[in-house]
Formats: C-alpha cells, sequence, structure tokens
C-alpha cells in the first residue's frame, strides 16, 4: 500500500482549508456575477448579463434576456439543466437555447475537485481539445474555473434536447453488438488523432500520466484507504478466484500505469463507465464527463469501456471481435498498426483503472460527494473484477 506522508497530508489540510474560506465567502457575499472575469458560485447565481459575455461574444448585438434552471443530479459536480431566450438579434444567430451546466456548487465537490486536481483536466478539453475532435460529445460554450476557490461553471450542450439522447447504466441498458463497435470506434477517434502526440506534453502540458494522477489522488484524499475500503465493503461479491490475491490490485493498479511510459501515449477520457456513455436518438454511442482525462496507453480506455458497458458473457464473447474493430479504427484515426498479439496483452495489463474507479467509489468517505448508489457500483465492482480473473490480469503484468 502506498503510504501518504506527513508532508502529504499538511498540504491537502492546507488545500481544504483554503478552499473552505472561499466557499464560506461565498456563502455570506451571495454575489451574482455580470462578467467573465468572475465564476459564478452556483447556477443559481446565474445573470443575463453573465451569459450574455458567455454565449453572446461573437455576436455584439444579441443578448439573453431571461433564462430558466431546472432539476438536476449531484455527484462529484452540480448538474443542471439551462433553457435560454435570447433578443431578436441572438435569435436570429441561431445561438443555442437548450444548454446543461456543471458546477462545484458545494463544498464537498470543490474540495474532491481540487485535491484531485479535476478541473483544469475538463476545462482543457472542452476549451482546447473538443473543437478538434470528429467524435460525438457534447459541445461546450463556455468552460471555465477559478484555481484559488475551485468554483467552476461548463456550459454545455444539453444532448437530451439536441439529439435526443438517453442516458443509462449497468443495470438499465444492454448494448447490442453494433452498439459496442461504435462504443470502442469512438474511442479509437480521439485515440488516434492524438496518437504519440508530442501536443499531449506541449499544447496540452496540463495532461497528467496516469501514474502522477493516482499518485496525486492518494497523497490527497489517500484513495489507498478508500481502496480497502471498498474491498471489504464488497467483499461478497469478490470472485473466489481472487479472494487470496486481491492485496496484489493496489500495487497492481500502479504497476499497471508505469507500464504506460512503455508504449506510445495518447489522450485517455480515463472514466469510460457504463453511466458516461449516451445514445443518441438515432443510435449513436457518445461519450461525456471529462474531467478525469489524461495522457497514456490506449488499452486503459478500452478495457474499462467493455468491462463496465457490456455483460460479463457479452465481453467474454465480444471482446476479440471488438478489439479487432478498434485496432482497424484506430488505423484509420491516426494511430499506428498494432498486432493482435501485443494488444491484447496491453488489454489484459490495463483492467485496473476500471478495478480502481469502482473499488474506490465503494469505499468513498463520509465526508465527501455521492458519487454513485451502491447498486451501480457493486454491478461494476462485479463485473470488471470478474474480467480480472478472466483476462489473468495480476499474471499479465509480468509478461
Amino acid at each position: 500500500m502506498v503510504e501518504v506522508s506527513v508532508r502529504d497530508k499538511s498540504r491537502a489540510v492546507g488545500l481544504t482549508t483554503r478552499i473552505a474560506g472561499y466557499y464560506l465567502r461565498d456563502v455570506i457575499r451571495r454575489t451574482a456575477p455580470t462578467d467573465l472575469t468572475e465564476v459564478p458560485a452556483a447556477p443559481e447565481r446565474l445573470t443575463e448579463q453573465w451569459l450574455t459575455a458567455a454565449l453572446c461574444a461573437q455576436h455584439p448585438q444579441a443578448r439573453v434576456e431571461s433564462f430558466t434552471l431546472t432539476e438536476g443530479s449531484n455527484g462529484t459536480s452540480s448538474r443542471r439543466g439551462l433553457t435560454v431566450q435570447y433578443n431578436e438579434a441572438g435569435t436570429a444567430a441561431g445561438l443555442p437555447t437548450d444548454l446543461f451546466t456543471k458546477s462545484t456548487a458545494a463544498l464537498t465537490m470543490r474540495v474532491v475537485c481540487g485535491l484531485c486536481e479535476l478541473l483544469g483536466n475538463e476545462s482543457g478539453f472542452y476549451r482546447h481539445i473538443r473543437p478538434e475532435l470528429d467524435m460525438e460529445a457534447p459541445w461546450s460554450y463556455h468552460a471555465a474555473f477559478d484555481p484559488r476557490s475551485y468554483r467552476s461553471l461548463f456550459v454545455l450542450e444539453d444532448v437530451v434536447a439536441t439529439k435526443g439522447a438517453t442516458f443509462g447504466n449497468p443495470l438499465t441498458r444492454v448494448l447490442d453488438k453494433s452498439m459496442a463497435e461504435d462504443m470502442v470506434g469512438q474511442l479509437a477517434v480521439y485515440h488516434g488523432a492524438y496518437w504519440d502526440s508530442p501536443r499531449l506534453r506541449s499544447d496540452f502540458g496540463w495532461l497528467l500520466t496516469g501514474e502522477q494522477w493516482h499518485t496525486t489522488m492518494n497523497n490527497m484524499i489517500n484513495t489507498g484507504r478508500m481502496f480497502r475500503n471498498g474491498l471489504a465493503r464488497g467483499a461478497d461479491a469478490i470472485p473466489p478466484e481472487l479472494r487470496g490475491r486481491q492485496d496484489e490490485l493496489w500495487p497492481g493498479l500502479f504497476r499497471a500505469m508505469s507500464l504506460h511510459d512503455r508504449t506510445p501515449q495518447t489522450l485517455l477520457h480515463a472514466d469510460v463507465h457504463a453511466g458516461n456513455w449516451y445514445v443518441t436518438g438515432d443510435g449513436r454511442m457518445g461519450l461525456y464527463d471529462w474531467q478525469c482525462t489524461l495522457r497514456g496507453n490506449w488499452a486503459l480506455d478500452f478495457a474499462y469501456a467493455i468491462m463496465s458497458a457490456l455483460t460479463v458473457e457479452q465481453r467474454r464473447e465480444w471482446e476479440r471481435d471488438l478489439l479487432e474493430f478498434y485496432l482497424d479504427r484506430l488505423r484509420a484515426a491516426g494511430g499506428a498498426a498494432l498486432g493482435f498479439d501485443a494488444a491484447w496483452l496491453q488489454y489484459r495489463q490495463q483492467t485496473f483503472q476500471g478495478v480502481f474507479a469502482w473499488v474506490g467509489t465503494l469505499g468513498q468517505g463520509r465526508m465527501q460527494p455521492d458519487m454513485q448508489p451502491r447498486d451501480i457500483s457493486l454491478a461494476n465492482f462485479e463485473r470488471i473484477l470478474q474480467a480480472v480473473v478472466d483476462l489473468e490480469s495480476l499474471d499479465s503484468l509480468a509478461e
């Protein structure tokens, strides 16, 4: 287990104290920003003036005349629908009316996102990377965060309104094979676009490697303890073949992350579980929630996506076909021509991001935001740990 030093604990306490101070000031002041120099503390603090600055910059005569917020949901961020009404110039310009906001409205959200360095990733993706990609993902109209207070507010396309999108999770959606192919095809689009690209370290220098990110998170919020707690809470669902080796999973995560430095790196979404995919009205698979964006080995996303989105039986039946399909699409999108055997080994080795995500979610602490319901966490936990067994992932790390 990677231990957290006294120095790191002190840094985490200091940052948490600073964020809490800014949050308290927001609660007391309750300001309503009118320009883009300030990030609204919550969607309820939005004003017509601020939205005009965010949405109408390319059309000087346009302005937002009114807006309405709808009910949403909370996790590591607060998500609310937003409908905007413009003046005649804004309407004539075709400015977006059906929008979706993500914000760190609660103190726990700001603390977790601040300690885990999530906000710069998502802001950077929507501002600099999304415009370059020809894939199914929401468009961003404004993405900003304050690195002092960790206030954030992203104004995104509402794909439910614009594309008839529906969302699901492992308990509510079963993919057919064509949907699974489209899913891994979407991964190939952005993997191929930035395959072994020097821009990952220059233009997008804020992208961390998986090893850097996991070390940071463990230092700041003690994810190692969350991992232990998650294994204990899900003990009954651990496959029998893995129960004697579960202490190998945490070091296996860091071993898998270290292998990324030996292979070409690309852009990673890194949280491609079933709940972060949507299906458009015309049947396309789309991907949202880019706050965990990293750089590293392609197989992290591929393994995590099919382990979470497919039933165990589907994964076992389709995984080789899906890997062949992905490799073909990767070549077409600008990536390398990888041999199947080498790719299969990397797939087996990169199951551990999914393990971390759902063991850790099951083991979250009382002071952390409620990230996922327990039944969804357990469904992912069972699917992903069974994949570790089926693929002999722990043994593959020595190959």
